[in-house]
């Protein structure tokens, strides 16, 4: 049966209950959680605050999101991000999670925003260099590093992805595919095309879809729910469950007014293909 989650915080700031049960209510199977941007309260990294989530939850954690920029250039910010990641991948198991996530980062900083030197070698070895110590860790603690491919961001597209999981070269990496993170204006009407060559080049390490939709606006690509976009889910969900039907589809970046209806519009399509 194919999994549904939400990225906890798009629901809203709570309590850990509250977080779980809300998930539950909408009926979504489980969450991509990020807890300093999830809870009201932001636990410790500790055993004794992930054992009191651990008590309350009620839906799966699919994945604890740890983003940070691996070639900020405060490097206290990127000791920083790495020990965060690394105390997760270490309390991972007490929420019965098997990954931890990020994105691979900017030299714009804080912004994640695209950089004339993102897509340069220098930048590709620095990103490998921090990673190389995530998946090392992650070896240590059975638990699997994922990686996400932003266009603007260093791994900024299929290739790049699986050459840095080639280059890793362990079985505790694998990959999250968001179509719309590899979109530009120059490309985002050749979505089906790049979700097809993502499959293709990535079908092996593939462990999450986030779900996103989007429409043009002003030359900007502005996120909407799921059934309002330029992406016809009707078509690119189906490629996604015949490529990977053990991922887990997540959605992110959903604004709350429009949680509802884009879970409904999902949830109807996977009854029409009988994935329900």
């Amino acid at each position: 049966m194919i999994k549904i989650g939400i990225r906890a915080h798009d629901m809203g700031k709570m309590e850990a209950k509250d977080l779980f049960s809300s998930a539950k209510k909408y009926g979504f199977d489980g969450i991509q959680l990020v807890v300093n941007k999830a809870l009201v309260t932001e636990p410790p990294l500790t055993k004794e605050a992930f054992n009191a989530l651990a008590e309350v939850k009620t839906t799966e954690v699919f994945l604890l999101g740890s983003y940070f920029n691996p070639i900020h250039s405060d490097e206290t910010k990127v000791s920083q991000g790495m020990d965060r990641f690394m105390k997760q991948l270490e309390l991972a198991s007490i929420l019965n999670t098997e990954y931890v996530a990020s994105e691979t980062g900017s030299y714009n900083d804080d912004k994640w925003t695209y950089h004339v030197n993102n897509h340069t070698e220098e930048a590709y070895q620095k990103v490998f260099d921090k990673f190389r110590k995530l998946v090392n860790k992650a070896e240590m603690v059975n638990k699997t590093v994922l990686i996400e491919a932003a266009f603007g961001h260093v791994i900024y597209k299929p290739t790049v992805l699986k050459r840095l999981i080639l280059d890793l070269n362990s079985k505790h990496v694998g990959v999250i595919v968001d179509l719309y993170n590899l979109l530009n204006l120059e490309n985002h009407l050749e979505h089906e095309r790049i979700l097809a060559d993502s499959l293709i080049t990535l079908k092996p390490y593939i462990k999450v879809f986030h779900l996103k939709n989007y429409q043009c606006i002003e030359d900007k690509l502005v996120q909407t729910g799921l059934d309002q976009g330029v992406m016809n889910y009707e078509k690119i969900l189906p490629m996604m469950i015949e490529s990977n039907p053990d991922a887990h589809f997540i959605f992110e970046g959903i604004t709350k007014e429009n949680i509802q209806s884009s879970l409904d519009y999902i949830k109807k399509i996977l009854e029409e293909k009988n994935e329900i």
